[in-house]
């Protein structure tokens, strides 16, 4: 039997995150949901950590949670990040690796995506400038 990927979730809406969290155990994936942005951006941040890529899903429009998303972008993880943006109100994100867009992205889509990125080297993200 494999070993299963460790993968960093961050979902602000809980039963959203209940949900895809679910989705992805019945995978060979190995998760750490978090709702926290503060977390999840640590956990991001954490060289140490084991993660092979991350998923940010955003949503709902005009949430304080876009704002915290795009923190967590730009926060330098090296890992792979996919962004799902389920509600449609974010600009693309030059930090993201790959992004999904629409209410109508499924956990195909999902777990097309981190399959993908599963498979990437780690490369450095580009800095804001200051």
């Amino acid at each position: 039997m494999r070993p299963k990927k460790p993968i960093l979730l961050y979902c602000a809406d809980r039963e959203l995150l209940s949900t895809i969290l679910f989705a992805l155990q019945l995978h060979p994936y190995d998760v750490v949901a978090v709702r926290d942005s503060v977390e999840a951006s640590r956990l991001a941040n954490d060289r140490e950590a084991p993660f092979v890529c991350g998923v940010l899903i955003h949503a709902q429009q005009a949430d304080p949670a876009g704002r915290l998303i795009h923190r967590l972008l730009e926060c330098g993880s090296q890992m792979p990040l996919l962004l799902v943006d389920r509600a449609g109100d974010l600009a693309p994100v030059r930090y993201a690796d790959m992004v999904l867009y629409g209410r109508n992205t499924t956990m195909a889509h999902i777990l097309a995506g981190i399959q993908v990125l599963c498979r990437r080297k780690p490369s450095p993200k580009p800095r804001r400038a200051a």
